[in-house]
């Protein structure tokens, strides 16, 4: 169990809380818009691409900061 997460990804604990529920919001009302999809194919045909490319954008910076903090780790075991 990694407790540093939140620091790992560049944020607070408040904010990686503020950040989490916000996607867990989103994939929720996602969860609707698919199965709405599913039963009426032609209904939203492009929001769940729009919502993944979005999700990659919201999530980058943390990916960003994750990596730079993932290889200082690396490197100061090695040191």
């Amino acid at each position: 169990m990694n407790k540093k997460h939140p620091k790992d990804v560049g944020l607070t604990y408040w904010q990686h809380l503020k950040f989490a529920w916000g996607e867990c919001f989103r994939l929720g009302y996602m969860e609707f818009v698919m199965f709405v999809h599913g039963l009426i194919p032609w209904v939203w045909d492009w929001k769940y691409s729009q919502f993944i490319d979005e999700a990659k954008k919201r999530i980058e910076p943390q990916h960003k900061n994750r990596k730079k903090h993932y290889i200082k780790e690396q490197f100061k075991r090695h040191t």
